[in-house]
């Protein structure tokens, strides 16, 4: 994957390297924007794709996709930190880059499958290019992150990672939303996204070779005997050097937080009344990404010429007092979403500066290795906050802060003679009993509803309506009109909830949990202030040494 090169002269190095305009950091930039772009898209993509096709619930799928993106990250984390420092930084982007174009090819062929003969196999296709993906990110981000000193001099390290951050977490933004929308939009022709995502990566693919030949920064490094045997020992090391501890350290609880506000949202967004859809739900989060893009290139800016440690804390504080007005104000939809950009504006203070430490410090031949450790270490934080998360839901179900609901009535039992669906999702239904008229819920929908880009932008933000939820068991077909089906409803609030079940099967507890996001970011906000106390110290005793 790599070749040897003279190494730049430092007049040459300057004369290439001196300025953010150089072909080696917008070849970067791009190569690095549309392979964050296209994690989210294709992230968002396979979710609702498993979602419409029926191969996972709503819950199962946004509950498997960050064990999908992410398992790679712990699995491959010692080769990928191997890999980058063994072999040119550079031939390491270009073929993540080149194996991003073959990933987007799975992806369109599972949607191809999954709407051509093959319901159960096309949504498996497609929701393997998510680990795939994050396979990709796993090799991808060491090299990335470990080839900033070699193509930015060390006092342009600060703006860079700024700008670097800033246009990731745009990717972030854009991908997330666009996944959302494309999936609305081309619900049942889902061809023509695997065929964007596609063009897509042979374009960051062909921006990747801007980027200059350079040689391996620790050619004859051998690869380890024991495959995780090295980690341990890197994360050791890691811990032993205080900035690298504090870099580590606090990039984790970013990881932690970040995923643990990502599932607070979707939880939010599932405990709304009329519940919001994936589409809304998307651009929700994708607001957090949205303030990072702001905040980033600020700190980056404010930084100068070294390491502002002192913005981490600032960072933190800001986030502390973003999510406190998010808790707080968290029923005043226009607040909210400003509060949930407060969050990631503060976050992009936090963040650039600890990235930029952790590649000032990490010794240069082995700073692939140092960041794949830190990696490791993010793994830890991000399945802490899927566990906390998950933990925090079930002890507020069992002790009543999520209530169930008690109110549920039988309502009929019959044949299903209608189903209409909007968007992938069932919204009118007609059940005939065998001796009695016909029962109805939900509304039928009128043709092209909420279909052109007009349309879909007034459906993000408009205010919520009362009207009838229909829940469907995963066993009803949607394409048979002919089944015995159970029906049963209850109420929260103004809003009619229907049940309907295969004849015979009891239906699932359903919770209130309208209560509950109010508490994640309040106990968001109590974490943050906790690693604020925990880092004051020794940020302020290694800000002058950096």
């Amino acid at each position: 994957m790599g070749t040897m090169h003279e190494p730049e002269s430092p007049s040459t190095f300057l004369r290439i390297h001196g300025t953010l305009a150089n072909r080696n950091f917008i070849g970067l930039l791009v190569a690095q924007f549309l392979a964050a772009f296209n994690d989210q898209a294709i992230h968002a993509a396979a979710m609702f794709f498993a979602i419409n096709t029926q191969a996972l619930t709503e819950r199962a799928a946004i509950s498997l996709m960050p064990i999908l993106f992410y398992a790679p990250w712990a699995i491959f984390c010692t080769v990928a930190g191997w890999l980058a420092d063994r072999y040119s930084k550079r031939n390491a982007l270009v073929f993540w880059k080149l194996a991003e174009i073959a990933i987007t090819a799975v992806a369109l062929l599972g949607f191809y499958l999954g709407r051509n003969g093959h319901p159960e196999l096309g949504p498996w296709v497609v929701l393997s290019t998510v680990f795939l993906m994050g396979t990709h990110s796993a090799f991808f981000v060491p090299a990335k992150y470990g080839v900033m000193p070699e193509i930015l001099p060390p006092h342009l390290l600060s703006k860079g990672n700024g700008l670097l951050e800033s246009l990731s977490f745009l990717a972030v933004i854009l991908g997330t939303v666009s996944g959302g929308v494309l999936s609305y939009l081309f619900l049942g022709n889902e061809l023509v996204i695997g065929v964007i995502l596609l063009g897509l990566a042979v374009v960051g693919a062909l921006a990747s070779f801007l980027i200059r030949k350079m040689q391996a920064a620790n050619p004859t490094l051998p690869f380890p005997p024991y495959i995780y045997g090295p980690i341990v020992g890197n994360v050791k090391e890691l811990f032993a050097v205080p900035a690298l501890r504090l870099a580590a350290q606090g990039i984790a609880f970013f990881t932690f937080v970040v995923a643990f506000m990502r599932a607070a949202v979707y939880m939010l967004g599932e405990s709304q009344n009329p519940r919001w859809d994936e589409l809304k739900t998307s651009v929700v989060v994708g607001s957090v990404a949205l303030g990072i893009g702001l905040g980033s290139p600020a700190a980056g800016w404010l930084s100068g010429r070294h390491v502002e440690l002192r913005l981490v804390l600032l960072g933190a504080v800001g986030m502390i007092l973003a999510l406190v007005g998010a808790a707080t104000f968290i029923d005043e939809v226009a607040i909210l979403v400003s509060c949930i950009v407060a969050i990631g504006f503060f976050t992009g203070f936090y963040i650039v500066p600890l990235f930029t430490l952790l590649q000032h410090k990490a010794p240069k031949e082995r700073k692939g290795e140092m960041i794949a450790a830190s990696n490791a270490v993010n793994i830890v934080g991000a399945i802490s906050a899927s566990l906390l998360f998950f933990g925090v839901v079930f002890l507020a179900q069992k002790f009543g802060l999520s209530p169930e609901v008690t109110n549920r009535q039988a309502v009929v039992s019959g044949k299903l003679t209608d189903l209409e669906l909007l968007h992938g999702r069932p919204v009118y239904f007609e059940v005939t009993p065998e001796n009695g008229s016909r029962v109805e819920g939900g509304r039928k929908p009128r043709p092209q509803e909420a279909r052109s880009f007009e349309q879909v932008v007034k459906h993000i933000f408009e205010g919520g309506r009362s009207r009838d939820i229909l829940e469907l068991h995963k066993d009803i077909a949607l394409d048979r009109k002919d089944q015995d089906v159970d029906v049963s409803k209850y109420v929260i609030g103004e809003v009619t909830h229907y049940d309907l079940v295969p004849a015979g099967v009891p239906p699932t507890p359903d919770y209130d949990n309208h209560h509950l996001p109010r508490f994640l970011f309040f106990g968001a906000a109590a974490m943050t202030l906790a690693i604020l106390v925990l880092l004051v110290r020794p940020v302020l005793r290694l800000r002058k040494s950096v």
